[in-house]
């Protein structure tokens, strides 16, 4: 008896485009997980190395639309885990032009194979907030995972410049972006369970924001962790921003109050405020020594990170935001939580705007 992993195997091995695409409306009717899988298989497979494997591959990349975003995301883990220039060719490209409401002008879509057909490319579903939305997160997953050990993997580079129209190719670029800058949403979600949890020591903290360290400073020039400021004084971290300023980072643990319940700085955050002012002002009366090590450093700002903010009644908020305006940016104290929320509106900006060059700069006109 012919199972359909039978089926599947002889469309690679023998199959013309016409012959896989009746074998994808096939898995079409069969609309589960095990025929998802299938196509999934079909659209990195190799297809023995023929000369025109890219058509057939594209064709069933195609086919994983049949089962909505969840066919996309599916799509995408494949492809990750695959590797390999040609899939993240094909899939990036794919997901670029649906992330840009461009899928019309995919070149396999013209293709007129009924499996395409049946998906109706031409209208107006795959534009909506929530495929436009996916696909974003898709092409950022996509681009952040795939060969970690290359920093410009060729599968995804060479969509910049081949088969690709306009608003793709800015897609893709603000795709390699985030890789660059390693911007993960499971990183800012795992480290938000990290904050919530009881008991955690300074160290675990320490590590999580060395491993991911966007979540300091999303868009960072470079981090130090534990960097020395002459012989004693030893700061949690440095960072270096994209315009040469500085901080200093002095963390403590989710745990600690930052607000007694009297509206005042609690003893812990009062401490780490001291450090952190006593490595501001090394780095100013030691310049010269530092800048060998830290080029460009000058007059740090500092950042105490404590407990978190979301435990803060509506007084104790208040006065962290006046003891934070009385420093005149110099010094400013947050909780952990305060930390997941500038780095997830990063990335959900990213998301939402970052790829649409221009298309969100408004001007209000004087009435």
């Amino acid at each position: 008896m012919t199972t359909l992993k039978d089926k599947v195997e002889w469309h690679i091995d023998n199959g013309s485009p016409e012959d896989l695409s009746r074998m994808i409306i096939e898995l079409y009717e069969k609309n589960n997980q095990e025929a998802l899988s299938h196509v999934i298989m079909l659209s990195l497979c190799d297809f023995g190395g023929i000369t025109q494997k890219m058509e057939y591959q594209n064709i069933a990349a195609l086919g994983t639309l049949h089962w909505g975003i969840e066919g996309l995301q599916e799509l995408t883990k494949a492809t990750i885990e695959k590797g390999g220039f040609r899939a993240l060719n094909n899939i990036s490209r794919l997901i670029s032009h649906i992330s840009s409401r461009t899928l019309n002008d995919f070149l396999f879509s013209k293709f007129n194979f009924e499996s395409i057909k049946k998906l109706e490319l031409e209208s107006d579903n795959y534009k909506n907030t929530e495929w436009v939305k996916t696909a974003k997160e898709c092409l950022i997953t996509l681009a952040r995972e795939a060969e970690k050990d290359d920093k410009f993997p060729i599968g995804l580079m060479q969509n910049l410049g081949f088969s690709i129209n306009e608003q793709a190719q800015e897609h893709m670029f603000a795709a390699l972006m985030a890789r660059w800058f390693n911007l993960d949403r499971h990183g800012i979600e795992n480290y938000l369970e990290l904050v919530n949890l009881i008991g955690k020591d300074e160290i675990d903290y320490q590590n999580y924001l060395k491993k991911n360290p966007y979540i300091l400073e999303p868009f960072h020039s470079q981090i130090w962790s534990k960097p020395r400021f002459g012989e004693s004084l030893i700061p949690d971290f440095l960072i270096r921003s994209m315009d040469d300023s500085y901080t200093v980072v002095e963390i403590e643990k989710a745990d600690f109050q930052i607000m007694t319940k009297a509206g005042e700085l609690s003893s812990k955050a009062t401490h780490a405020k001291r450090q952190a002012l006593d490595f501001r002002d090394w780095a100013i009366n030691n310049n010269l020594y530092a800048i060998k090590r830290f080029p460009e450093i000058y007059r740090p700002f500092c950042l105490v990170v404590i407990g978190r903010e979301s435990e803060l009644d509506e007084m104790q908020t208040l006065r962290l935001k006046q003891e934070n305006e009385s420093t005149q940016g110099i010094l400013k104290i947050v909780g952990f939580d305060w930390l997941y929320k500038r780095a997830k509106a990063t990335f959900d900006n990213i998301v939402n705007y970052g790829f649409e060059r221009d298309k969100y700069n408004e001007t209000i006109e004087e009435e």
